[in-house]
């Protein structure tokens, strides 16, 4: 498989879950995906540039946050499904159940509480005063582990879409058996 037909099947079975996606395939679309990001952060650098630091690393953090990144942030939503499809096909081709996706949901719901966590804290902290350690220490430690996460559920996906290739024959249930007409050609009926 091409790079280019890599793409060309990324975009086609963009909602196909079932089937399977070689390794080959698989990582050329990462590097499509990959470059598409770098093209069009480029693009966002050039069209909507970033202000210059202003020395206060807290102005410094929301300026980078609101930077505007409308191309990237689309390109993203729109390669969701197919980042997900493609990554569900590797799985089965590599003999394990796309169910192992859902790993990501992980991370995601510790950040649901960790945000009302420290919605929490931040709203039970008096008014008028400035933020102590204690209260950052706390907020750290509430958030730090979504980034623990992440990285772990990134761990055991990438490790899981480097695994070789299963057939059948190997015990892989989750793609169908390839014929054997090539065994029946040599003999006679």
């Amino acid at each position: 498989m091409t790079f280019v037909d890599a793409i060309k099947s990324g975009f086609k079975n963009f909602v196909n879950f079932k089937g399977k996606a070689s390794r080959r395939e698989f990582w050329y679309w990462v590097l499509f995906t990959f470059l598409l990001a770098i093209v069009l952060g480029t693009i966002e650098g050039v069209i909507w540039p970033s202000p210059a630091p202003s020395g206060d690393p807290l102005t410094d953090i929301q300026s980078l946050s609101s930077d505007v990144t409308p191309l990237t942030s689309l390109s993203s939503l729109i390669l969701l499904l197919p980042n997900l499809s493609m990554l569900a096909r590797r799985l089965h081709d590599a003999g394990f159940s796309a169910k192992w996706l859902l790993i990501q949901i992980v991370p995601l719901a510790y950040a649901i509480f960790a945000t009302i966590g420290a919605v929490v804290l931040i709203n039970d902290y008096p008014a008028g005063i400035e933020f102590s350690s204690e209260l950052l220490m706390s907020l750290i430690f509430l958030i730090l582990p979504i980034f623990a996460l992440i990285a772990v559920a990134f761990v055991i996906l990438l490790v899981m879409s480097l695994k070789k290739s299963k057939s059948f024959y190997d015990g892989n249930k989750y793609v169908e058996p390839e014929p054997l007409d090539s065994l029946d050609e040599g003999t006679t009926a």
